[in-house]
C-alpha cells in the first residue's frame, strides 16, 4: 500500500476507500498486488489488467482521458467492441487521437 501511496503522490492522486482520484475529484480506477502481481482497474473497467509495477500501473491511470468522462482511447473502443466492428467514422476518431501516436 506504501507503494501505491507513494507513486500516486507522484502524480497528485488521492486514495480513497474505493479507489484512486484526481486533484479534480474524478475517480480513475485502482491499483493493487495480488500473490505478487501489479494490477490495475480502471473506472470503467469490468476487469483488472496486470502490470510489470505499480509506477506501470499507476501511470496508466494518469493517461484516463477524463474529458470523455473518465475513459481512456483504450477503454471508450477497445473494451467496448472489437476493432472489426468499428464503424467508419469511430474508427476515423480512433485514428486521429494523440494518445495512441504518444503510447
Amino acid at each position: 500500500m506504501a507503494h501505491i501511496f507513494n507513486e500516486c503522490q507522484n502524480y497528485g492522486f488521492e486514495i480513497l476507500d474505493d479507489g484512486i482520484y484526481n486533484n479534480k475529484g474524478v475517480k480513475l480506477g485502482q491499483v493493487g498486488c495480488t500473490d505478487g502481481n501489479w494490477w490495475v482497474k480502471r473506472r470503467y473497467s469490468v476487469q483488472q489488467q496486470y502490470s510489470n509495477s505499480v509506477f506501470d500501473a499507476v501511470r496508466s491511470l494518469s493517461m484516463v482521458d477524463v474529458s470523455t468522462d473518465g475513459k481512456s482511447i483504450f477503454d471508450e473502443y477497445f473494451l467496448d467492441q472489437p476493432l472489426e466492428q468499428l464503424t467508419g467514422d469511430k474508427l476515423q476518431r480512433l485514428l486521429e487521437r494523440t494518445e495512441l501516436v504518444t503510447a
